[in-house]
């Protein structure tokens, strides 16, 4: 395992990785430190020598390789980022297996993407443009692991995520605690407010508490993952998000396996059972307008949130355990994967993304559409997509649609 990037949730990730990556840790963190442009070119040059001393330390001693995020080694540094389908092309002429798994932004189109905001809307119509273009890159060398509401821009089958699962083991297993005063905890811990929907969530809450329920109410963000792995351990009911495309995202699986009942919210809850194959995650994933009456709900049925919580550790612990999640992989590899884990993107006709309320939908493809044409959706005009987004735009222009944030 090699940890590129830092990761914010654990602090000291990075210390433990291999010791090939120590001069780019060291040469990357100068870089960072850096206010003089003339220092930051000085490390990026070092920094790349760094990433090409890696990638051919581990292109002769692996034969598979798994990427995330849509990005490879090339990605991280300014130069080499350049010839980023350079390191994909030498893999594939050496005869490697790769793999690539999306996991929302990195390939779902800007435009229906709550965790991404561009004012200019050139700005906008030029990050579509570069995953468009970026997912058609990397169809060319490996498979690619993406969401069912996120394949916009794929033109080849691709593997259901839901269908591999979020690796999760035992460190993120915690003990459950009980309130000596029995009363109901309530947990939100938004990585991204604004992609999370936490402003609505708060205003929901609110509402249910001056109804008369009693529940605390707990919401963490910045913290160390340890931290809100022990407020996870004291709450009774866990609220994720409320525009998901999908019914158990990561914060949603780590809830699940210590057997709390998740409430997750999103459009794509309308017709998710209808898409993925069987067995799916069985969280409250619910329609954004139907989120505080699910809340209330569980307040009121206190053996539901038993029996979601415990079906969703059920769930996690035969579907997500990383061994499981891992052989899943090998099985990819080996070509002996059923074919339900397999998408036909053609076959996507879901709309409405990820982080944002409908309204805003509208409202980004309206405003990309009346800039550049159609065609800055960067979508098939023969597809389902397409002409669903069209008649969205054609039916807005007739009235007078505001952006309405999360």
């Amino acid at each position: 395992f090699y940890c590129i990037e830092k990761y914010g949730f654990t602090p000291g990730t990075e210390k433990k990785d291999m010791p090939v990556l120590h001069k780019y840790r060291i040469h990357t963190e100068k870089k960072m430190c850096c206010t003089k442009e003339w220092k930051k070119t000085w490390w990026s040059f070092w920094q790349m020598w760094d990433i090409l001393y890696v990638f051919f330390h581990v292109l002769f001693r692996y034969d598979i390789f798994i990427y995330i995020y849509g990005r490879g080694l090339f990605f991280h540094n300014r130069y080499l980022r350049k010839i980023e389908e350079f390191e994909f092309f030498i893999l594939k002429l050496f005869r490697k297996k790769m793999l690539m798994w999306l996991v929302g932004s990195d390939s779902r189109p800007p435009y229906c993407n709550g965790a991404l905001w561009f004012e200019e809307d050139e700005k906008l119509y030029a990050i579509t443009r570069e995953k468009m273009k970026k997912i058609g890159m990397l169809e060319k060398y490996m498979m690619l692991i993406d969401s069912t509401a996120s394949s916009h821009f794929h033109k080849k089958p691709y593997l259901i995520y839901n269908c591999i699962g979020i690796a999760i083991d035992e460190k993120e297993q915690v003990p459950v605690g009980q309130s000596k005063d029995n009363t109901i905890r309530i947990l939100h811990a938004p990585s991204n407010q604004q992609a999370k929907g936490t402003a609505t969530i708060r205003k929901i809450i609110k509402e249910i508490q001056d109804e008369g329920y009693e529940f605390e109410y707990v919401e963490v963000s910045g913290l160390p993952h340890s931290v809100v792995l022990e407020k996870m351990a004291m709450s009774d009911i866990v609220i994720d998000q409320l525009y998901s495309d999908t019914p158990m995202a990561g914060f949603a699986t780590e809830a699940a396996m210590n057997g709390i009942p998740v409430v997750v919210g999103g459009y794509y809850a309308d017709v998710y059972k209808k898409i993925l194959p069987q067995p799916i995650a069985p969280t409250a994933f619910c329609n954004p307008e139907k989120l505080k009456e699910t809340i209330i709900y569980l307040l009121e049925h206190e053996e539901e949130r038993i029996r979601i919580g415990r079906e969703e550790k059920k769930y996690v612990d035969n579907h997500c355990r990383a061994t499981i999640v891992a052989d899943k992989l090998m099985k990819i590899f080996d070509n002996s994967y059923p074919n339900e884990w397999l998408m036909n993107p053609a076959d996507n006709d879901y709309i409405w993304g990820g982080g944002l309320s409908k309204e805003s939908v509208v409202s980004e493809i309206t405003r990309l559409i009346d800039k550049f044409g159609p065609k800055s959706l960067c979508l098939d005009k023969n597809g389902i997509l397409y002409k669903q987004y069209m008649q969205l735009y054609n039916e807005a222009k007739g009235k007078n649609v505001s952006k309405e944030g999360t």
